[in-house]
């Protein structure tokens, strides 16, 4: 017997609960990263959520980073799908996905300033610093017995590409007849899909998903940096845009 496709509430979509949403925040739904990082970045956007969000006019660029490694084993701390209050304890992701933003600080001479906005952090404040981040992200990287294949590799992505091009129809998180984890109750983001044609085919009804192709750390002209890269980056004042790898 196949096993039955269940759809999304076709009265909502991505881009209407990105737009009509109270705050970043209210976006999260637990183990849907990577849709929650293209709702927050859309919300930011096409709305005026970055000013309110920081308290100035900035200019920000964004971007979507996709956190992993060659083995898709990646200790992360601060998680919030773990306690609070325990900060010894960590998720070891196969990937995670977050927004990041950058933009020019004229009142320090000039230096790209880079914060992430990650919803499903304990880190604060929000945004954050991308040095910030880091350091409580990923505070094991520092220990010299750490096996090395352990460290994460980040894949930057041009948050207005991502949205674009991005699709999923979730089905890695459906199993045996079952979620993983209960899907946002909007239809799956099929943006990317090159329908062939097909463009009268309803969005829940589509098939496949792109989302490997993002968690891969290697292929041609991509930019993926080292944890190491990505601390240099964000004291960088040479002002290059990340995804300017060379």
């Amino acid at each position: 017997m196949n096993e039955q496709r269940p759809t999304g509430r076709a009265s909502l979509s991505a881009e209407s609960t990105a737009l009509q949403s109270p705050s970043d925040h209210d976006l999260r739904v637990a183990c849907y990263c990577e849709e929650n990082a293209w709702r927050v970045a859309y919300r930011h956007l096409y709305t005026d959520a970055s000013n309110s969000c920081s308290g100035n006019n900035k200019d920000w660029k964004y971007y979507i980073v996709f956190i992993s490694n060659n083995h898709k084993a990646c200790p992360m701390f601060m998680q919030r799908a773990i306690p609070k209050d325990d900060p010894r304890e960590y998720v070891c992701w196969d990937y995670h996905v977050i927004v990041m933003r950058s933009a020019v600080q004229n009142n320090i001479g000039g230096t790209i300033v880079s914060e992430i906005l990650d919803v499903d952090t304990w880190v604060t404040p929000y945004p954050t610093p991308l040095s910030k981040y880091l350091d409580e992200s990923f505070p094991h990287a520092t220990d010299p017995n750490l096996n090395k294949q352990y460290l994460p590799l980040f894949n930057v992505v041009r948050a207005e590409d991502f949205i674009r091009d991005f699709y999923s129809d979730r089905m890695h998180m459906f199993k045996s007849g079952k979620w993983n984890s209960p899907p946002p109750e909007y239809p799956p983001i099929m943006n990317g899909l090159k329908m062939d044609g097909n463009d009268s085919q309803e969005r829940n009804e589509l098939t496949g998903s792109n989302l490997d192709s993002y968690i891969s750390m290697s292929g041609e002209g991509k930019c993926v940096f080292t944890l190491a890269e990505m601390y240099e980056r964000s004291t960088d004042s040479n002002k290059k845009e990340w995804t300017e790898c060379s």
